[in-house]
């Protein structure tokens, strides 16, 4: 049996996904007799899989929710929060025995008296004004007056193994293939440069149509590597339809843009930024029911999450209607925390006032809850989005709402990277990091205070030295001009000085093993042209 576990393991995980999915899209729309058809099939199909293998907890659990979705099938039980609650308990359960089965230990989480709890399930009475005592309940009640329309119901999905014209390949070799592509394009720049001492045009010809060929390799290839946003969705779905539950308030979770391809290894990376944004979201940006009456605001709130693709960038949004963040009141807060001066407050926009919710502690939550804390953490999640190679916008409108904005780009592999000389170090800058390059001056530099600056856009820059940062010997200029690019850091553009731009490069960027991997600042590292190898600058890392 041996031999197919892991096809049995990746179709049950496919199954579970699909099930969770149609779980929540049930919610929304409870009498969707395809989705009850679809979820039936999973439990069904998950369980004769499970049989075949003789992992008999798997199929106690997976035939318990079987039975439990052949009487929602057959009317005998109207689909509710409590059916969903006790499916989506399931999938967790068959989920952490798959996971048993994975690393060939014993089950650490037995079904229990899991099967007798969903065959005696009874729907809990519901709650009519004016119902005579021990009338039965509705089966199929209406929906309740001042409820906010459904979504729009979600089609009935069925695993994506069951999809023709379609084959299952190990990861570990896609990563491969790609891993070779890089390989490629790399020798291609080494072989420009012999083109160029040799002055050869036969050997320039050449190696230009190698160069277009391995482009389009490279994009076919890069394709591979993509998977659909999908991948991630149910994850946000459960945890925002958790949340709403455990603060007891009423959101309506929109999802749009699943189908955006991502690069893989990015889509695991985003899964906790996102899942931490929707967590403030739910928690701190939405008002309860009574509170959003008030301010004449529908009882039901709606939090969006929409992916969308410009040419190489993606876009990911997630946007609620709560009560927005007023700007002045983060300046008062960062000022009272001693995180800025008032001089420096008096500076900043409403835009640079919002991101002061990314240095770490700010919070102007009055209350922090198990949930979140709004603030705490949004320096992780810029933190990661930037060594993505992506960007982190805040919009908010008090009273109106909040909006995060991710712009990141579609594949990581291979990056765009400005290569920098700090003493005999050379490193490289992601492109997508550098908001401009600038040559300054000495007497353009000012001294306020302990720190440097300069004027850009009548904004106060603070300068820094990439080599001070590394701890390399400070540059010298001996023409006085400094050459310096501007980053943004904690929700504040930074001017960095280096001691030499060296142009920008094509990328194929390879993760360090360990130890340097653990090292906060490296992201990677890549071979030049000439064969030399350069360090890869996670910026948000390092500063």
């Amino acid at each position: 049996m041996s031999q197919y576990k892991s096809l049995f393991l990746s179709e049950s995980r496919e199954y579970l996904k699909t099930i969770a999915d149609q779980v929540v899209a049930l919610e929304q729309s409870p009498v969707e007799r395809s989705a009850v058809d679809a979820l039936f099939r999973g439990a069904h199909s998950l369980k004769g899989m499970a049989a075949s293998m003789e992992y008999g907890d798997v199929v106690v659990v997976a035939h318990s929710m079987e039975d439990l979705m052949a009487r929602v099938r057959e009317g005998a039980l109207s689909f509710e929060a409590g059916v969903a609650d006790l499916l989506l308990e399931g999938v967790d359960l068959i989920d952490a025995m798959l996971s048993d089965v994975e690393a060939d230990r014993e089950c650490t989480r037995p079904p229990g008296d899991f099967a007798e709890r969903l065959r005696g399930y009874t729907p809990a009475p519901a709650k009519q004004q004016g119902a005579p005592a021990g009338e039965p309940p509705a089966e199929h009640p209406a929906p309740q007056a001042g409820t906010a329309p459904a979504a729009e119901p979600e089609k009935a999905k069925e695993p994506a193994g069951e999809a023709s014209g379609t084959v299952r390949v190990h990861t570990e070799l896609l990563d491969h293939l790609i891993n070779l592509t890089g390989e490629l394009i790399t020798n291609k720049h080494r072989l420009l440069n012999v083109a160029q001492e040799v002055a050869s045009p036969a050997l320039n010809d050449a190696v230009s149509e190698t160069g277009k060929l391995l482009r389009a390799l490279h994009d076919e290839v890069m394709k591979v590597r993509l998977m659909p946003f999908e991948a991630i969705c149910d994850r946000f779905q459960r945890s925002v339809r958790s949340l709403a539950k455990k603060s007891g308030k009423e959101i309506n979770f929109e999802l749009s843009g699943r189908e955006i391809g991502m690069d893989r290894g990015m889509l695991e990376q985003l899964v906790d930024p996102l899942n931490h944004i929707l967590r403030n979201a739910v928690d701190h940006g939405m008002e309860e029911s009574a509170e959003r009456a008030t301010q004449g605001k529908p009882p039901r709130g709606t939090v969006r999450l929409t992916v969308s693709r410009d040419r190489d960038r993606i876009s990911i949004q997630v946007s609620d209607d709560g009560r927005g963040m007023e700007p002045q009141k983060m300046i008062e807060a960062a000022i009272a925390k001693g995180v800025i001066t008032p001089e420096e407050g008096a500076l900043l926009s409403p835009r640079q006032a919002l991101m002061l919710s990314c240095i770490p502690g700010f919070s102007t939550a009055k209350v922090v809850t198990d949930i979140s804390g709004r603030g705490v953490g949004m320096d992780a999640v810029n933190a990661a989005i930037q060594k993505l190679g992506g960007t982190l916008v805040i919009e908010s409108e008090p009273g109106q709402g909040s909006t995060f904005t991710l712009r990141l780009p579609m594949i990581i592999a291979i990056i765009h990277g400005l290569v920098v000389q700090c003493g005999r170090v050379k490193a490289a800058v992601p492109v997508t990091a550098v908001l401009r390059t600038v040559e300054l001056a000495r007497h353009e530099i000012e001294t306020m205070g302990k720190r440097q600056m300069f004027q850009l856009e009548g904004e106060a820059i603070p300068l820094l030295s990439l080599n001070r940062i590394l701890g390399l010997p400070l540059g010298r200029f001996p023409s006085g001009i400094l050459p310096l690019f501007v980053t943004e850091a904690k929700g504040r553009r930074v001017g960095i000085v280096v001691d030499r731009f060296l142009g920008q490069h094509e990328l194929f960027v390879k993760p360090f093993g360990r130890p340097l991997c653990k090292m906060a600042g490296l992201a990677g590292g890549a071979t030049l042209g000439d064969g030399e190898i350069v360090t890869i600058l996670d910026l948000a890392g390092l500063l």
